[in-house]
């Protein structure tokens, strides 16, 4: 079983083991095998014939004997070439046909090459889309893992509390619904803790699942998420250098689409051109065995020019034109979904940024106000859920930074592969 310790490492196995990835890598694939049939219609094509026959066919058996080059005087006798003996042929040939000029398939193969180009794109927008599926589970899983540690702190001390008002409740200084409500708190953060475990174990399949490896949940996870300060200096100097539309896979995909879509409409079109083309033949002609006896050879040049096809040339062609302006309307819409997501990522990122600013300050504020609410109760100032009360909300400040600094690393990454770029400045925080 391996384990994953680094987000590298989570990458890696998302970009060779998920499904998604595998899925694309596969349909790019099946793209690349139709261009590679468009060859058909350029190289030449070789094959090899052999048949055997028996017959008394007079043109057969006359047509037989002279392919064998045995025919004698005696053969033509009327009564023999009307009524010829049986004769059993063995016949072989090789042949060798050349396109010469074929604009179908040549424009074929453009077409599909773009095609396959597209789909190449799509690929590797898909591996994208899925490593920044995959940052979002490997960091949500840290943030499990963390929001349960934090709660089993503050459940230690919530404990600690309830047996500390116990005693102050024999002692006669508290009366007895104090202990009971901090039992009550103590109950509730018990709940938030099983429900956060539960949560941390959903987490961990989520992150084996996105990397193709579901039952593989043994992953050494960091204990804890970069620190704000580190987030921000990844994420705070505005829009990343370098990004743009042009990097995007998913809009150049949809460019090579239309690209391909218009190639295909040439294709169409030219099967109004004629079509040229060779052959050569060598073939033999025996009674006894393939390819013995002397070969006699075939050479030629064949041209066809189908003016009309009843109407069915002018309805591919129409289809094409239109399948044309679909594939043209999808790189527009993929392109105006690009901007806009360019926006609302660098939005996001903006947000989840304050967001963090706002949940440090948060953090600070519940901290200090617990540290005062402790030396009051020390003194006896104030009373036991008042305590609770300050701890609970400094549980929940803990739980509150570390969604924002979840919330802001998924941010940054996702505004990257919104831009077209990778995630190795992410990386960097392996370290």
């Amino acid at each position: 079983m391996r384990l994953f310790r680094y987000l590298v490492d989570c990458l890696r196995a998302v970009e060779t083991d998920g499904y998604a990835p595998r899925a694309a890598r596969a349909q790019a694939r099946a793209a690349q095998a139709d261009r590679t049939a468009t060859l058909q219609g350029i190289l030449p094509g070789v094959r090899v014939e052999l048949g055997s026959a028996r017959t008394t066919d007079p043109i057969g058996v006359f047509g037989a004997r002279l392919r064998q080059r045995v025919v004698t005087q005696a053969d033509f006798d009327p009564a023999r070439l009307n009524r010829p003996d049986a004769l059993s042929l063995t016949t072989g040939a090789l042949i060798v046909e050349q396109p010469i000029l074929a604009p179908q398939a040549i424009l074929g193969r453009r077409a599909a090459t773009l095609a396959a180009s597209a789909a190449d794109a799509m690929a590797e927008h898909t591996i994208a889309r899925s490593q920044l599926d995959a940052t979002r589970a490997y960091f949500g899983a840290i943030v499990a893992a963390a929001s349960v540690a934090a709660l089993d702190s503050a459940l230690a001390a919530g404990r600690a509390h309830v047996a500390q008002a116990a005693t102050l409740e024999r002692n006669g200084v508290v009366v007895r619904s104090d202990v009971l409500l901090a039992q009550v708190r103590v109950g509730e953060l018990e709940a938030q803790r099983a429900r956060a475990a539960g949560d941390a174990i959903v987490a961990r399949l989520g992150v084996a699942v996105q990397m193709g490896t579901p039952a593989d949940t043994a992953a050494a996870l960091p204990s804890a998420l970069p620190t704000a300060e580190t987030i921000r200096a990844l994420g705070g100097d505005g829009t990343p250098a370098g990004g743009a539309l042009e990097e995007r896979a998913d809009v150049h995909a949809a460019q090579l689409g239309a690209r391909a879509a218009r190639a295909d409409v040439q294709r169409v079109t030219s099967a109004w051109l004629p079509t040229v083309g060779a052959i050569l033949r060598n073939d033999y002609a025996t009674v006894s065995q393939p390819f013995g006896g002397s070969p006699y050879w075939t050479v030629g040049v064949m041209a066809s020019w189908q003016l009309f096809r009843g109407g069915g040339d002018l309805a591919d062609r129409q289809r094409a034109a239109a399948n044309a302006r679909v594939a043209t309307s999808h790189a527009d819409g993929a392109r105006a979904m690009a901007a806009l997501e360019i926006t609302q990522t660098r939005v996001a990122r903006e947000v989840a940024l304050e967001r963090l600013r706002i949940a440090d300050r948060s953090l600070e504020q519940a901290r200090e106000a617990l540290r005062l609410v402790q030396r009051r109760y020390d003194g006896g100032l104030a009373a036991i859920t008042e305590l609770l009360d300050a701890s609970a909300a400094r549980t929940a400040a803990d739980l509150a930074s570390v969604a924002a600094r979840h919330d802001a690393l998924v941010a940054i990454a996702a505004e990257r592969i919104a831009l077209g770029l990778d995630l190795t400045p992410l990386l960097a925080l392996d370290q």
